[in-house]
């Protein structure tokens, strides 16, 4: 048992990236033409994946681990058989991923079977069948149109048509040669369903777009919140908040709706992109929008953290020297703001997958507090917000549950990180009691952000005649990578 853990191990560590996925793992661990049940092969698996994120530091390695842990392909057929040849023939029908793998270990080749191509067959068959449509128009206002379609039709040459085209496909688009070639009357009746769909923008809405560009940057300072601070109260009326709410509600009635979130053997299947792109996004944009102090934006390219940036940009020596131009730290999603032509990063966020490992729970835990303390020092180059009340955000989505952090500055300058809140994420009614919680989450969140820029605004105020002094950099450590 413990040789082959400590194959697979070694597999983790030292082999090609290409190398790293659960089919391989299959042909280590097989005893010569036999296949070891699938919970034997996976409680190794298991083991060596445990032991391996402990050494790994590369950050693309050590996904590349985590990943063969979701990789079920081979799952279904290997439960039964116990032959190496099942292997063989599943390699046959893989993706390249796996493919490229065994091919690394072993020099496997698998020939593709031969697909015979009947894609002429059916481009025929289909411009046949469209032919005859186009000779017996149900329509009378299409008697006309049909007939010059026929005709354009039948003077094409029809070998020349591939898949990718939409007339083989029976499809006539409003480019096609079939449509260009109409007459004025005839064309009219073709794009009739087209411009009936749309409509003339009333006037009111003209000027509300002229008035926005107009306005754009420009600061409505006495409408900014003052003096507020959190004193356990909400800085909105009711009525606001049950808006904020209905508009949250409607997020998840379209996570409810959601075939991709409808069991928990479907959801462990969608990757960390789908997560946060379908649920975790939509929600904190409810959430946060029209805020009273003006608005914020989320970004969730990856995009490098200007303020991780920019302590590596003036940390030490021996981390100025890694990197000819630093990189900052890359969160999935970032709330910014802009104020006084300055970008502020207010929150940040790291997302899991819906299947979360312990190890992508305490290593996004860490990587949160860091991005905030990195955050709160690049906000105190600029200016200096309340104390123990001004503080970065950090949401950490682990699974299921959902934390929402901050970390503040007390009197003495001293970083104070608190874990404010824990809920877990509402897929389908049948998790409908957790629904209340997480409202309750984000409406908090919302009340930290509105304090959030109301203290920044007029911190930054303030700087204006009075700048800070004596800035401190960010004290976070650096990665031991980086040395």
């Amino acid at each position: 048992m413990s040789i082959l853990i400590s194959k697979i191990e070694t597999l983790f560590l030292e082999g090609s990236l290409e190398a790293i996925c659960f089919a391989i793992i299959i042909y280590l661990t097989r005893k010569g033409t036999t296949i070891l049940p699938l919970n034997d092969i996976k409680g190794f698996l298991e083991c060596a994946v445990n032991a391996s994120l402990e050494k790994i530091t590369d950050f693309e390695r050590k996904m590349k681990v985590l990943e063969v842990l979701t990789q079920q392909m081979l799952s279904a057929e290997l439960a039964r058989p116990s032959l190496f040849c099942v292997l063989l023939l599943k390699v046959r029908d893989a993706g390249p991923e796996e493919r490229c793998g065994l091919d690394t270990v072993k020099g496997l080749n698998v020939e593709q079977e031969a697909i015979p191509n009947h894609s002429r067959e059916e481009i025929d068959q289909n411009l046949r069948a469209l032919q005859s449509k186009l000779g017996a128009p149900i329509a009378d206002t299409d008697i006309s149109l049909y007939s010059a379609l026929k005709t354009n039709l039948i003077s094409i040459d029809h070998s020349e048509l591939t898949w990718r085209d939409p007339e083989a496909n029976m499809i006539i688009a409003d480019d096609s040669v079939l449509v260009k070639n109409l007459g004025q009357r005839q064309m009219q009746v073709f794009l009739e369903p087209r411009e009936s769909m749309k409509c003339i923008l009333p006037t009111s809405i003209t000027s509300k777009c002229v008035e926005f560009s107009n306005n754009f940057n420009r600061a409505d300072v006495s409408k900014v919140l003052r003096n507020v601070v959190h004193n356990k109260e909400w800085k909105e009326k009711e009525s606001k908040l049950i808006k904020r709410t209905n508009h949250i509600l409607g997020v998840l009635e379209g996570v409810w709706n959601n075939p991709a979130f409808a069991s928990s053997e479907i959801r462990g299947t969608q990757s960390e992109g789908t997560y946060v792109t379908d649920i975790i996004v939509p929600l904190l944009r409810a959430s946060l929008e029209d805020l009273p102090n003006g608005g914020i934006f989320l970004s969730t390219a990856e995009r490098q953290s200007m303020a991780s940036k920019a302590r590596k940009s003036f940390g030490p020596n021996e981390e100025r020297s890694t990197h000819k131009t630093p990189i900052g730290k890359k969160p999935d999603v970032m709330v910014m703001a802009k104020y006084g032509g300055k970008i502020f990063e207010l929150a940040y966020v790291e997302s899991s997958r819906i299947l979360c490992t312990r190890s992508k729970r305490e290593d996004d835990s860490v990587k949160l507090w860091r991005e905030a303390l990195d955050g709160i020092s690049f906000v105190g180059v600029a200016c200096r917000p309340t104390n123990n009340q001004f503080g970065i955000v950090g949401i950490q989505v682990a699974g299921e549950d959902l934390y929402l952090n901050i970390l503040v500055k007390d009197a003495s300058g001293i970083p104070r990180y608190f874990y404010v809140n824990q809920v877990e994420i509402s897929f389908t009614k049948n998790t409908s009691w957790r629904v209340e919680p997480l409202i309750r989450l984000l409406l908090t969140l919302r009340n930290i952000m509105i304090v959030n820029q109301s203290l920044l605004i007029q911190a930054l105020e303030q700087a204006n005649t009075r700048p800070p002094r004596n800035a401190t950099q960010s004290p976070t450590v650096i990665f031991p990578s980086h040395k």
